[in-house]
């Protein structure tokens, strides 16, 4: 049983300086995954499977998407805006008075015969599709999209002619498109066994590079690179969102004798860890935390029991199956934009959801959980346990709202890295003695690391004690 575990921390963050003190503040910020070291983090391999009708509605969903980011391009929004996750024309296009009929007309992409193989390819017998193959298409018919959508712009006078992709027949620009879907045509049954060939993708994004390279040397714009080169990525990277919802990690460890961790997260051994209880009274390490709220349109911190999940390294992700996860939606809204089609024929990936919907719901969060508890073998030095905050309707958007706090009895003490120099030890000292005095604490302990050559580890030792009576010296 746990009784304590440890959390690194830059003496600069305790302190604050020109922000809040976490260690006056006593609170525990919550990182997003992109703010942590390690790329993978809540990574799932997504698995593209279904019939036509969820198939199409995906290229719908990408023509909206590629849309808007048209109109945040040429109004000069397209780095201020967000990658739209939910489109809406009405809401997020421009002029919102001709929605209805950009959106009539861009629909004109799947007149396209090669749209229709397309979608016919990747619905073979619902086959798994991963994300590489998938990249492929969208990247094939990429150009032909971004001119229909400049015709479509062009004709309502909202650019002027010339914008985007013209002057080249429809043939040459699914040129590409062609030869792929000839390809995988060919394969006939095959086809659902074959091994993708990542080789031709990896070509692809190895011509970007030094495309973008010389792009870059004559100054055309980044983002009319990002819109008619890395949309299809950035779009299929942004479908992540749909399937569940925003989440934030607070990182704890094990125990602090690991000389290589004291050299990453400890700052070079210059920062401090924090020493903090563990309580086990529900049969799991916990901590009670501080949550912020809205009740009534007003701010609310209730008291929330968390508990700590220990990361594995040994597991792999769980798979994500893409239509079957879309979690996003309310259960219609999900029936009408993505399991039924214009003609109103219903997907059979509908079944899969809501013939059991209650066993769904558990295999869904029982995954979705796991996802982020695990790690891949490379970082099981750390030994760690997290804390996971999920948002809720966009709640924790806020930096402060995910600094979340902890009584401060719950923070046993401080230890002092190997190099944390001494003015850092003091101020930290007069920091904890101020606090032990306005919040009637008896007695905080400061602990020194030191390198113990018989373990072969970093241990730690009581150094001084402080309470609301002032700072005595340790005696053992």
């Amino acid at each position: 049983m746990l009784n304590h575990l440890y959390r690194f921390r830059p003496v600069s963050s305790l302190l604050g300086g020109n922000r809040e003190s976490e260690l006056e503040g006593c609170y525990i910020y919550f990182s997003p995954p992109e703010k942590l070291n390690d790329p993978l983090e809540g990574h799932r391999e997504v698995i593209w499977k279904g019939d036509s009708v969820v198939w199409e509605n995906f290229f719908q969903h990408f023509m909206d998407c590629l849309l808007i980011r048209n109109t945040q391009y040429f109004t000069g929004e397209f780095e201020a805006l967000d990658f739209p996750i939910y489109p809406n024309y009405e809401v997020q296009a421009v002029p919102p008075e001709n929605y209805k009929e950009i959106a009539g007309l861009v629909s004109r992409f799947f007149d396209s015969p090669n749209v229709k193989r397309h979608i016919a390819v990747l619905a073979f017998k619902e086959r798994e599709v991963n994300q590489n193959e998938l990249s492929l298409h969208l990247r094939s018919i990429q150009s032909f999209a971004m001119h229909i959508i400049s015709e479509v712009l062009v004709s309502y006078k909202l650019v002027e002619k010339g914008y985007g992709i013209n002057g080249a027949s429809h043939e040459e620009l699914l040129a590409v498109s062609t030869n792929l879907l000839n390809y995988f045509e060919g394969l006939g049954d095959e086809l659902l066994d074959a091994e993708f060939d990542s080789s031709a993708l990896a070509f692809l994004r190895s011509d970007d590079l030094v495309k973008g390279y010389a792009r870059s040397k004559i100054g055309e714009s980044k983002n009319w690179t990002r819109l008619c080169i890395d949309f299809p990525e950035e779009f299929l990277a942004s479908r992540i969102r749909l399937t569940t919802s925003e989440w934030f990690v607070s990182c704890f460890m094990e125990n602090c004798e690991n000389s290589a961790i004291w050299g990453t997260y400890g700052n070079n051994h210059q920062g401090v860890c924090l020493k903090f209880k563990v309580n086990n009274d529900e049969g799991q390490p916990g901590i009670s935390l501080m949550k912020p709220g809205l009740k009534q349109g007003i701010r609310w911190w209730t008291q929330t029991k968390f508990h700590f999940s220990k990361v594995s390294y040994t597991e792999k992700s769980p798979d994500l199956d893409f239509f079957c996860s879309l979690a996003g939606y309310g259960a219609q809204e999900v029936i009408d934009k993505w399991y039924t089609d214009k003609s109103g024929n219903v997907s059979s990936r509908k079944r899969d959801v809501f013939e059991n919907h209650p066993q769904w719901h558990a295999n869904y969060h029982r995954d979705n959980f796991k996802s982020l508890t695990v790690k891949t073998r490379h970082w099981s030095n750390e030994q760690e346990y997290r804390l996971i905050l999920k948002s809720q309707f966009n709640s924790y958007i806020d930096e402060d709202d995910r600094k979340l706090r902890y009584t401060f009895d719950d923070l046993d003490g401080i230890i002092f890295g190997i190099k944390t120099i001494d003015s850092d030890k003091y101020k930290l000292i007069e920091m904890v003695e101020r606090m032990c005095r306005t919040r009637n604490r008896e007695e905080f302990t400061f602990y020194q690391s030191f390198y113990d050559s018989s373990a072969d580890a970093i241990r730690y030792r009581p150094v001084a004690h402080v309470g609301k009576q002032g700072v005595r010296t340790h005696r053992d």
